[in-house]
């Protein structure tokens, strides 16, 4: 038997007003409407499963998908499973694979372990015991105005500003205190966000 790393992405698919409100707030109270298009937002959940197979472990993580709501309810939620192949928590290009040319993603996750350690205590208590490891993410995409490039100096400055809060009118996806966070860029580049 192995860990398995696998990405589970669960999206809504209904209206986002958590994601409508923070558009607002960047493009009209930040100023930043020359600058963001749109936003979305999608929970990510990085699991661990020890399982003999990626199939037999994504077979563990399908099921608690379909037969809980631990993750996502079926009538507002869709989802996709993906492998993850890199140490968990760990840098991954192809989380950024699924971006347009012009989208970053700005990835958020608590700095304690507590909704990572809750799911595991419901998934056990439903008897399942394969599921090791948990760690969740909110990916927030940003749809610029523009297609960035590596060589633009304001890119990160203006990333930062969105999504790391240091001030009353600057951030507002993540608190440097007690989340962490990252970015990935359309060219699979992954920088952390924190000053």
């Amino acid at each position: 038997m192995a860990i398995f790393q696998l990405r589970l992405t669960i999206s809504l698919k209904i209206p986002d007003n958590e994601a409508r409100s923070a558009l607002e707030a960047i493009r009209v109270k930040m100023g930043l409407d020359d600058e963001v298009r749109d936003l979305t937002r999608e929970e990510r959940w990085e699991l661990g499963v020890d399982a003999v197979s990626f199939d037999d472990a994504k077979a563990v993580v399908e099921k608690l998908v379909a037969t809980t709501n631990l993750f996502a309810n079926p009538n507002k939620h869709r989802y996709t499973l993906a492998r993850a192949d890199v140490p968990f928590g760990g840098p991954d290009p192809s989380v950024g694979a699924d971006l347009a040319d012009d989208e970053v993603a700005i990835l958020v996750s608590d700095r304690e372990s507590a909704e990572g350690d809750s799911i595991l205590s419901a998934i056990r208590r439903l008897g399942v015991t394969d599921v090791r490891s948990a760690r969740k993410w909110v990916r927030w995409r940003v749809a610029l105005t523009r297609t960035p490039s590596p060589e633009e100096p304001d890119l990160l400055p203006l990333i930062r500003r969105i999504g790391v809060a240091t001030g009353r009118r600057d951030g507002l996806l993540s608190n440097p205190h007690s989340q962490v966070s990252r970015v990935v860029l359309p060219w699979g580049e992954e920088k952390p966000l924190e000053s």
